[in-house]
């Protein structure tokens, strides 16, 4: 039993380089061998590319993405073009191991990389790669790019872009590079964009029918449920059921309050009044989505910026890759 294992040595401030003998040392006691993908001289995407094309996919049982969300998006990315270019070559199942900031589409399924004195979710993580259940989820396309959990346009956006600003900057000083991977500067990027950044006019058809026709100043569109790293806009969203989750803010007040009650921590009924207290019609599912803004805007998918454009279209691709979801409590 062998999982090729995708690492990014430079997520969340160097975590998944950090944790990785007790990655190998669970890999270990459960039996199964591994071969590691961690050049940080070269993208991941085009390490795991290289390497399914150089010898055949059946030898490992999973592919291993250890890091964030961009770690994961880069994977799948990968996987897909594969899947493109050798549709008659069968790849192997993807999982997580969660290591990065937000960790949006592992924390979907149930997997985190908390590990203290009470709970070992690495483990969780590992186990799941070779006993975990099979899964087939659906991913969102926009720009010939593929995500797994969310494309986000406007303000969500422009926070991104801050952070990435900032982090440059914190990258040259060696007393902040550890901090530029975490949660802190996410926290202090927010200041700036979210009180100047204004509403934009736009039009989204959802399916060929025009659904919304007014100021956006936030729009998500989101496939699996977890976003921003600890909100649940979709409470009846699923990876696997063929429609992407579209949730718009109209306003500064409308974009905090969704956020306030849409905590996933928070009771199922409270996270549902995020959309039902709206003045205007929040949020809806589809498969073939059209967003046109009055001004170019900027845009992230997996919280990756991806360039700014006036019209995104975007549509799912149902049932496009083969995933393990954990199968044990």
């Amino acid at each position: 039993m062998k999982v090729l294992c995708v690492l990014n040595p430079i997520s969340a401030g160097g975590l998944p380089i950090q944790r990785w003998p007790q990655v190998v040392s669970i890999l270990n006691e459960f039996g199964i061998d591994y071969e590691l993908l961690a050049n940080k001289e070269v993208p991941l995407d085009v390490q795991l590319m290289d390497r399914l094309e150089k010898g055949d996919p059946d030898e490992f049982v999973a592919i291993a993405g250890i890091g964030g969300d961009g770690t994961q998006s880069a994977a799948i990315n990968a996987l897909m073009r594969f899947k493109q270019k050798y549709p008659g070559v069968a790849i192997p199942p993807y999982g997580f191991i969660p290591m990065g900031v937000g960790n949006d589409i592992a924390k979907s399924f149930g997997l985190t990389a908390r590990s203290d004195l009470f709970v070992d979710d690495v483990r969780r993580s590992v186990s799941t790669l070779a006993h975990g259940a099979d899964y087939q989820l659906d991913l969102g396309r926009v720009k010939d790019c593929y995500f797994a959990d969310a494309l986000t346009i406007g303000l969500d956006s422009q926070i991104l872009r801050e952070r990435n600003r900032r982090k440059r900057k914190w990258d040259k000083i060696p007393l902040l590079r550890r901090l530029a991977g975490g949660p802190l500067l996410y926290t202090l990027s927010t200041s700036i964009p979210i009180w100047r950044h204004r509403a934009l006019d736009a039009e989204i058809t959802v399916d060929g029918i025009i659904w919304y026709s007014g100021p956006i100043l936030n729009l998500i569109v989101n496939n699996t449920r977890i976003y921003a790293g600890e909100f649940d806009f979709c409470t009846n969203g699923h990876g696997n059921d063929g429609l992407l989750d579209v949730i718009i803010f109209t306003g500064h007040t409308d974009y905090l309050s969704k956020f306030l009650l849409s905590y996933r921590h928070n009771p199922r009924d409270i996270r549902k009044m995020a959309t039902r207290l709206s003045r205007v019609a929040s949020h809806t599912q589809g498969k073939a989505i059209r967003v046109v803004m009055s001004k170019a805007q900027p845009a992230q998918v997996d919280g990756e910026e991806i360039e700014a454009d006036r019209e995104f279209v975007i549509a799912v691709v149902p049932q496009a890759i083969h995933i393990k979801t954990p199968a044990e409590p």
